[in-house]
């Protein structure tokens, strides 16, 4: 008797898992990081892929437990949250005045600690950002603001 109850407890449970109130967050998929961005440096793109493309492009590796009733929902719901805020997967899409606003953030919220999230760094320690790498994105993305101020003088 008491497998039965286990047996069909299971099936609500698994049912709740194709459940996906913040849309298809799972099944957006970009091969690009930053499409139309040249990198000088390429500790950028490594730092970026470690510690930001998770949440904030449509590259994110889905750990195990992202599959999990509830635990999925607050998973999709912070990168739904993060790609709204910047999508590194569809920079080409942004103008350039939103793309130097994106840096600006960017650089000051990395610069103050703020990013990635502590709540985040939990789970995964490697995207934990040293000294140099907050240099490193910070000095990028100066330098990439001063680029996108030029071009759009310039025309």
């Amino acid at each position: 008797m008491t497998k039965q109850i286990c047996a069909l407890a299971i099936f609500p449970v698994m049912a709740l898992s194709l459940i996906h109130p913040f849309g298809p967050v799972k099944q957006q998929h970009s091969q690009a990081l930053l499409p139309g961005v040249q990198f000088d440096d390429h500790r950028v793109v490594q730092i970026l892929e470690r510690a930001c493309q998770n949440c904030h492009s449509q590259r994110t590796k889905w750990p195990f437990y992202s599959h999990l009733p509830f635990v999925s929902w607050a998973l999709e719901k912070d990168v739904a949250e993060a790609r709204r805020h910047m999508d590194l997967s569809i920079w080409d899409q942004y103008s350039p005045e939103q793309k130097r606003g994106l840096l600006t953030s960017m650089g000051a919220e990395i610069r103050n600690r703020q990013m990635p999230l502590p709540r985040y760094l939990l789970l995964h320690s490697e995207a934990r950002l040293s000294d140099a790498d907050i240099q490193v994105l910070y000095e990028w993305t100066r330098s990439e603001r001063r680029s996108l101020k030029k071009s759009v003088e310039g025309e």
